[in-house]
């Protein structure tokens, strides 16, 4: 992070304590893709996410991408914000959430839990990371595949083993009902995503930070951030 950046995040991380009461609490999103929905936030680092502001440039595709979707999956769900979306906005009739850290999947089924969602037949929550092979930490996504009713969404923010995990995906990306959301972080990473998918006959776009990200970032890690989306190509 450049010295002009770090004074930034520092003269915004004061007016938040500021303004704002400190710690974590349950509190309620006000705007956006879950909006109404209770989660654990502290303002500290989560004033984006209550505002309906956090990963705001992928609303509209969220809920385009999961009109009449069976199966959603959340690939490195974390505290559980699309966990939340696909269990109380989409006809989602399994809902896959994989997560390796210990810590934010306790967050994630606290997340859950205020709001009624814990115990819900339609979740299934997979303590491991998503890769190439499967190993006693690891899974792939192929070995869902006889689970998966279709059309099915899959969300991936894993920070770095995007290309491992659609090594692990070759099934899925031969399947003509399987849409993706993917965030990359550097230019190496997303272009070869783009080639495995555009091998795997997908229509992709890349969504990059909006304009008014320079006013407002989120201050993620990495050289960039940007969003894949891929459809296959009969999805309009």
């Amino acid at each position: 992070m450049r010295t002009g950046q770090r004074e930034s995040h520092g003269l915004k991380y004061f007016l938040k304590r500021s303004l704002f009461p400190t710690g974590l609490a349950p509190r309620t999103i006000r705007s956006g893709l879950i909006a109404g929905i209770t989660m654990e936030l502290d303002f500290a680092h989560h004033t984006q996410r209550w505002l309906g502001l956090q990963e705001r440039e992928l609303y509209g595709w969220f809920r385009r991408l999961s009109g009449g979707i069976r199966t959603a999956i959340d690939v490195g769900a974390s505290e559980g914000v699309y966990t939340l979306y696909f269990l109380a906005r989409t006809p989602a009739v399994r809902v896959f959430a994989f997560e390796p850290s210990p810590d934010r999947v306790r967050q994630l089924k606290n997340n859950l839990a205020l709001n009624g969602l814990d115990k819900s037949p339609r979740l299934e929550i997979v303590p491991k990371s998503v890769g190439a092979s499967a190993t006693e930490q690891q899974t792939t996504l192929d070995s869902l595949r006889e689970r998966i009713d279709h059309p099915c969404l899959i969300k991936v923010d894993i920070d770095g083993g995007e290309v491992s995990l659609l090594d692990g995906a070759r099934a899925l990306l031969h399947s003509s009902e399987t849409r993706w959301i993917i965030e990359v972080h550097s230019i190496v990473l997303q272009e070869k995503c783009l080639e495995i998918l555009h091998a795997g006959n997908y229509r992709t776009l890349v969504v990059r930070n909006a304009w008014w990200r320079h006013f407002l970032p989120e201050l993620r890690p990495g050289e960039l951030n940007h969003w894949i989306i891929a459809l296959p190509r009969d999805i309009s």
